[in-house]
């Protein structure tokens, strides 16, 4: 019994062609990964798939009655001043909603959200809640069928957890999915649908081993194709050879032979196997190196919470230096994206807190994607924000991927990834030398990330980035810093950090387990006893001798002595215990 049976539709969209003659079934049971490069139709086709839209050609049916839940991609704005759980409520019928409460609080408990924040409201919950949230309202109406865009996004590694063990427990659950979330993927799914070309290919298989038969399979046609174009043109050329000595010896049969051979080498190029064109689209950066001892410079600074105004971090002193490459990290709710919008409010102020080097020229990537509500042309969206020439703008838009005909596609059109490609491409025109990056890989496809990780480091920018991708991260940082019961910690071995913000692995007391032993603390207060390793104690020590030089470098005015006063005490102690080290 099938649910849904798409057969050779076709979509486009303004001059691009989405797809065509694209057929897929779901099936009762189904678990599937649709999988494509930014821009190919994935919101698109979830889109036909619910029946809010319909194709330019071609034939969809559904099983009759068919009950589809839908994920939402975005937070609906109406939606922010609502409690979680009326959130939830509000996807059922009116006269159930007053008895249906204990539905949403059991639905957004088994989804890890604890029950204090069942009645905060939505915009107060982290980016990794909201999700769980619209997670909750797809799935409270119990559907035959859930599609989910991007369910994974702004998900820090509980939220992760929390989501991937309800799917893989609901085992009658059919969804379709799509996600950039490799191991999201291949925990969950167990069919992989990928859509490139304009058309998809299906596999019985979880998204790792499906990409790796989906290459195979390039492979085979490429040998395919290259010895098929080989034989075209070997009969081509005897075709040419032939007509040459018909004309010479004045012969309609060879002349006959070559118009024969030309038709049969036809035939066999129309009909050659097709191989895939790839991603078109491009993405890169082109930032600056920044000459100088620092870049930002914090002093005694305490981070609120918007909405509360309770205290997130305190972080005495932290120095950025040219070149590093930070990750910010942090449990959903710890303050990330705050201390960040902290820390941006500080350039181009006259503060002591967060001081910024003059020459600094910051670039921002907003994880909330600001700016796209507006039906504003894709060139007029980066001329708005670029005081360069226009040709720049219309280069980067080419270089990009994006034609003509596309660059003046309204940007509130655009899915989640293109909206991403256009802030990367807005940091390619203004080629910033710091890069503040909130959560840069949310909506960016997997190959995509991939030539990130690539253009961060080659960009000789410093970065400062959160992101609840750690294989990016380790990848493309040099500097790990983590929010922990409210201060700022300098991290030595990120996988046991991360090892202890998987739910069950956190000891008692909160602290994330292997934080003591891997550790080291930004801000001055109360550190010197976590460090009960010998690199851990050379560490500390060499944060608060530069600490302590640093300040000692100042004009006496500005010095701190009570701080000096401080840090030698505990640099006595660290030594001492290094000296009773066995």
């Amino acid at each position: 019994m099938t649910l849904i049976n798409a057969h050779q539709i076709t979509l486009s969209r303004g001059s691009k062609p989405l797809f065509r003659d694209l057929s897929l079934t779901i099936n009762p049971q189904d678990r599937i990964a649709l999988v494509g490069h930014n821009g190919c139709g994935k919101s698109s086709l979830l889109r036909l798939l619910a029946g809010e839209q319909s194709p330019d050609d071609g034939e969809l049916t559904w099983q009759r009655g068919l009950r589809i839940g839908t994920m939402e991609q975005f937070l609906p704005e109406a939606l922010r001043g609502c409690t979680a759980r009326d959130a939830v409520l509000q996807q059922l019928p009116a006269e159930e909603r007053a008895g249906s409460a204990y539905r949403a609080d059991a639905l957004l408990g088994q989804l890890g959200i604890p029950e204090r924040q069942f009645v905060a409201t939505v915009d107060a919950l982290s980016g990794g809640q909201q999700n769980l949230v619209l997670f909750a309202r797809a799935r409270v109406l119990e559907p035959e069928l859930l599609l989910m865009d991007e369910p994974g996004n702004h998900m820090d590694e509980s939220a992760l957890a929390a989501l991937r063990g309800y799917l893989q427990q609901t085992r009658d659950l059919t969804f379709l999915m799509v996600s950039h979330d490799r191991d999201l993927l291949d925990a969950c799914c167990s069919r992989t649908v990928f859509l490139r070309d304009q058309r998809s290919y299906s596999f019985d298989l979880p998204y790792t081993p499906a990409r790796a038969a989906l290459e195979t399979q390039d492979e085979q046609a490429a040998a395919l194709r290259g010895a098929q174009e080989k034989e075209i043109r070997r009969i081509r050329a005897s075709a040419r050879r032939l007509a040459q000595w018909g004309r010479t010896f004045d012969n309609e049969d060879l002349a006959r032979k070559a118009k024969t051979m030309d038709r049969r080498a036809d035939k066999l190029d129309a009909s050659k196997t097709e191989v895939t064109e790839g991603n078109p689209l491009t993405l890169s950066l082109d930032a600056q190196g920044l000459r100088s001892r620092t870049v930002v410079t914090v002093e005694d600074l305490t981070v609120h919470a918007r909405d509360d105004n309770r205290v997130l971090l305190r972080c005495e002193h932290l120095v950025i230096a040219p070149g590093d490459r930070v990750a910010l990290l942090g449990a959903n709710g710890t303050g990330k994206s705050t201390t960040i919008a902290r820390l941006l409010a500080g350039h181009g102020a006259d503060e002591a807190t967060v001081r910024f080097n003059p020459n600094v020229t910051l670039g921002y990537f907003d994880q909330e994607l600001a700016g796209f509500e507006e039906p504003t042309a894709r060139d007029a969206w980066l001329r708005a924000r670029y005081q360069g020439a226009d040709q720049d703008v219309t280069q980067t838009l080419l270089g990009a991927g994006v034609a003509y005909a596309d660059q003046q596609q309204p940007v509130n059109s655009l899915s989640g990834g293109e909206r991403a490609r256009m802030v990367f491409m807005l940091l390619a025109l203004v080629r910033p030398n710091l890069m503040v990056l909130d959560e840069p890989t949310n909506h960016i496809d997997l190959e995509s990330r991939e030539q990130l990780e690539t253009q961060l480091i080659d960009s000789g920018a410093t970065l400062v980035i959160t992101s609840h991708d750690r294989r990016f991260l380790s990848r493309v940082c040099n500097r790990y810093l983590a929010i922990i019961d409210q201060r700022l910690v300098e991290l030595h071995d990120l996988e046991r950090y991360y090892a202890g913000l998987v739910p069950g692995s956190t000891p008692t007391g909160g602290k994330p387990r292997g934080v003591s032993a891997s550790v080291t603390t930004v801000a001055d207060a109360g550190c010197a006893d976590d460090a009960d390793g010998e690199e851990a104690l050379l560490a500390r020590i060499e944060t608060l001798e530069t600490l302590l030089r640093d300040d000692l470098a100042r004009k006496p005015k500005f010095q701190k002595p009570q701080r000096q006063a401080r840090w030698r005490e505990e640099l006595s102690t660290l030594w001492a215990k290094l000296d009773d080290a066995p």
